[in-house]
C-alpha cells in the first residue's frame, strides 16, 4: 500500500488524480534535474510518496501537490545555489487528461514504442486516470473526447513537422554535423550495492545500443568516460564534451523484475524533454533496452535499425548477468575475470551473439603484451572459433569483425584481411572506440602514421577520458619518433588515471629513447610494481639497464625471464629484447626468429619500433621483416 503521509481535508489530491510514477517524471513536471528535486525532496520537504515492498520503495507524486509546494516555497528555491536552473521557472500548469491509453494497442505504428507505457508488474498500486467530467448528456460527452484528441492529433502534427525542418541552432551540432549524447551511468534504487554491478553493466550495454542508432549523424559517449565524468553537472558535461543530449535513468530489480525509469535532457538549457518507466521480467530484459532506445532515438527524430536476429525474445537472466559483468570487465581489460564471465554467458545463452564476440576480443587480447596470460596458440582459435560463432548469429556483429582483423593482424600477419575485417567493423559500428583503436594500430604497423593519428582521435572522441585511448595517442607518437609528444600525452593519460599501467610503460619508453635513464628506469620499475612479475614489464626494465650500462642489472632480469618461462608463458620475444639492449645480436635473431614461430603481436610494430633501430643494419633484420610479411613497409628510421 501506499505510505499514508499525503495531506487530508480539502487540499488532498483527488482520488482520480494522475500521478507522477517516477523521479524521472517528477523532474520533468519540475524542470528540474533528478538530482536537483531528490535534493529538494530531502532538504525542502518536496511532497513524494514511496509504495515500499519488503526494502525496496519506488516513489510517486500527484502534479497538485508539487505546485502548491512550489508556489509556498517559490522563493527559497530562487536562492537555491545549488538548482540546476539560471531562474525559477514557473511550474507548468497540469496537462488536460487524455483518454486512457491502450496497453498493448493491437496496431501500433511506428510511435507506439516511444509513447507506449508498460504496465507494471511490479507490485504497485495501478496509476489513476483522470475521467471526463460526468455530465447527463453522453452526447456531449463523446464530442468532448472526440474534439480533445483532434487536438492532441493536431499538434503532434505540428511538432513534428516543425522538429523535421526547423533548422538547427547554433552549437546544436558538434564540428562533423552530429549530435552528441552522454548517459549517465544509471542508478540503483534505494542504493542496493549488491544491484551496482547489475547496474554499471546495464548502463554499458544501453550505450551500445545507443551506438548504433544512425551513427552518422549521432555520437554516444562510451561506457568508460560515462562512468568517471557520471557525477558533474550537466552544466560542466556539456562545454566538455560538446553535448546536446543527456539521458539519465534509474534502475529497480527486484526478484525476477526489473524496472528502468529514465529521462532525457536537453545539455544546453537542461529542459527535460522526454521520460517514461518500463517493466518487464529480467527474461525479456533484450525487449526493454530496445524499448528504451527505440524511445529516444524516436524523440530524437532519428531511425533504430531493427533488432537483429541475434537478440532472442528472452534470455536466461543469470547469463545475461553475467554477459553485463563480462562486458563491464573487458571495458577495463580485467581479462581474468570477463574471460570466465563470459564464459559463463555463452554456457547459459549460447544463442547470443554479442556474448560470443564479447568472449572472443577476451580471449584474443590475452595472448596480447603485457597481458601474455597464455600463449597465442592457445588463444588465437578459440578466438576465432568464438568470433565465426557469432557472426553466424548475426553477421552483422561488428566486435566479431573487429576481432577477426586482431587475429588477422596479430597473429597470421595477414594485413589485407586485416584492415578489410576492421573496416567492416567500422562500417557497421562507426561508434565503437575499440575498433577504430586496432584499426589505427594497424597503420601504426604500416608506418602510415597520420592515418593512425585520425583513428585514434576518433576513438578518443568516443571515449574521450578512457586511458586505453589516452595511451593509444602516446603509442602513435612513439612510433612516430616523436618522443617529446609521447611524454606529453602519457603525462596527460597519469593526470587523469594515476598509476595507470601503460602510462607508465609509454612515458618511461620515451624517456628511454630520449637517454634520460634515470627517468626511464624510475617509470619502468613503477609500471613493474603495478603488475609484480609481468614478463613484458621485466623485459623493458632489463633493456633500459642494459642501454643505460647497467649490463649486470640486464643479466639478472634476462635470468628471472628464463627461471619465470619454466612457470608460465614467457615470448621469446621478451629475451629478444633484453639482448638488442646488451649488443648481443646473434642471440636476439634467435630469439626473434622464435618469436615469429610462436606468432608474438609485438613483432608487428618491428618496421616502426625504436627499440629495433640497432638492428637495421644487419640483412638478417630484412629477413625477419619478410617472414611477418613488413618487408614493404618503409622502416621508421
Amino acid at each position: 500500500m501506499p505510505d499514508s503521509s499525503a495531506p487530508a481535508g480539502r487540499d488532498a489530491p483527488l482520488p482520480t488524480e494522475r500521478r507522477l510514477e517516477s523521479w524521472g517524471e517528477i523532474a520533468s513536471h519540475l524542470r528540474r534535474e533528478i538530482r536537483t528535486v531528490q535534493r529538494w525532496e530531502r532538504n525542502l520537504g518536496l511532497p513524494v510518496h514511496r509504495l515500499r515492498v519488503g526494502k525496496q520503495a519506488s516513489v510517486f507524486a500527484y502534479a497538485s501537490e508539487l505546485d502548491r509546494w512550489f508556489k509556498e516555497r517559490e522563493e527559497t528555491i530562487r536562492n537555491d545555489k545549488e538548482d540546476d536552473s539560471s531562474a525559477s521557472v514557473p511550474v507548468a500548469p497540469p496537462v488536460a487528461p487524455a483518454p486512457p491509453a491502450e496497453v498493448n494497442p493491437p496496431n501500433g505504428g511506428a510511435n507506439a514504442a516511444a509513447s507506449k507505457i508498460i504496465t507494471p508488474e511490479l507490485p504497485t498500486v495501478a496509476p489513476h486516470v483522470t475521467p471526463p467530467p460526468q455530465t447527463h448528456n453522453p452526447y456531449r460527452r463523446k464530442a468532448q473526447w472526440i474534439a480533445a484528441l483532434l487536438f492532441l492529433v493536431v499538434v503532434a502534427v505540428l511538432v513534428v513537422r516543425f522538429a523535421l525542418t526547423a533548422t538547427p541552432a547554433p552549437g546544436d551540432l558538434t564540428g562533423d554535423n552530429k549530435l552528441r549524447l552522454f548517459v549517465r551511468p544509471f542508478q540503483t534504487i534505494a542504493g542496493d550495492s549488491s544491484q551496482t554491478e547489475f547496474t554499471a553493466g546495464l548502463t554499458s550495454e544501453m550505450i551500445n545500443r545507443l551506438g548504433h542508432i544512425d551513427p552518422d549523424r549521432l555520437g554516444v559517449i562510451a561506457p568508460t568516460s560515462s562512468e568517471q565524468l557520471g557525477g558533474k553537472p550537466i552544466s560542466e558535461l556539456q562545454p566538455l564534451l560538446k553535448l546536446n543530449y543527456v539521458l539519465e535513468g534509474t534502475v529497480w530489480r527486484v526478484n525476477e523484475k526489473v524496472r528502468i525509469n529514465v529521462s532525457l535532457v536537453n545539455a544546453r538549457d537542461q529542459n527535460h524533454l522526454w521520460s517514461d518507466s518500463y517493466t518487464e521480467n529480467l527474461t525479456d530484459i533484450l525487449k526493454v533496452q530496445d524499448q528504451v532506445a527505440e524511445a529516444v532515438a524516436q524523440k530524437l527524430l532519428l531511425t533504430l535499425p531493427p533488432s537483429g536476429s541475434s537478440s532472442p525474445a528472452s534470455v536466461d537472466p543469470e547469463g545475461y548477468n553475467s554477459y553485463l559483468r563480462g562486458r563491464r570487465l573487458w571495458s577495463v581489460r580485467d581479462l581474468s575475470r570477463s574471460v570466465p564471465a563470459f564464459e559463463d554467458a555463452v554456457a547459459k545463452l549460447p544463442n547470443y551473439a554479442l556474448a560470443h564476440s564479447g568472449l572472443a576480443a577476451s580471449y584474443a587480447v590475452m595472448a596480447e603484451a603485457p597481458n601474455d596470460a597464455v600463449s597465442p596458440s592457445v588463444s588465437a582459435p578459440k578466438a576465432r572459433a568464438e568470433a565465426q560463432r557469432a557472426l553466424a548469429l548475426d553477421p552483422n556483429n561488428a566486435e566479431a569483425h573487429y576481432v577477426l582483423g586482431n587475429l588477422a593482424m596479430s597473429f597470421d600477419f595477414d594485413f589485407p584481411s586485416a584492415e578489410r575485417e576492421l573496416r567492416k567493423a567500422i562500417s557497421l559500428e562507426p561508434n565503437n572506440p575499440t575498433a577504430h583503436q586496432w584499426l589505427g594500430q594497424f597503420f601504426m604497423t604500416q608506418n602510415r602514421l597520420a592515418e593512425a593519428q585520425s583513428e585514434t582521435q576518433k576513438a578518443l572522441e568516443l571515449d574521450p577520458v578512457s586511458p586505453i585511448f589516452t595511451t593509444t595517442r602516446a603509442e602513435v607518437f612513439y612510433y612516430g619518433h616523436d618522443f617529446d609528444s609521447t611524454v606529453s600525452q602519457a603525462k596527460l593519460t597519469l593526470e587523469q588515471s594515476p598509476q595507470f599501467l601503460l602510462g607508465e610503460f609509454w612515458l618511461a619508453s620515451a624517456f628511454r629513447e630520449k637517454k634520460m635513464y634515470p627517468d626511464a628506469l624510475q617509470h619502468f620499475r613503477t609500471a613493474s610494481s603495478l603488475a609484480p612479475g609481468n614478463p613484458a614489464l621485466l623485459t623493458v626494465l632489463g633493456h633500459a639497464l642494459a642501454v643505460s650500462g647497467d649490463a649486470a642489472g640486464a643479466r639478472t632480469i634476462l635470468n628471472q625471464l628464463q627461471t619465470s618461462s619454466h612457470q608460465r608463458y614467457v615470448p621469446s620475444l621478451y629475451l629478444a629484447v633484453v639482448y638488442i639492449g646488451l649488443g648481443d645480436k646473434d642471440h636476439a635473431f634467435r630469439y626473434l626468429n622464435s618469436a615469429v614461430d610462436e606468432h608474438n603481436d609485438r613483432l608487428i610494430y618491428l618496421a616502426v619500433e625504436p627499440l629495433a633501430d640497432p638492428l637495421h643494419s644487419d640483412p638478417r633484420f630484412q629477413q625477419i621483416l619478410q617472414r611477418v610479411h613488413l618487408d614493404n613497409v618503409p622502416v621508421k628510421k
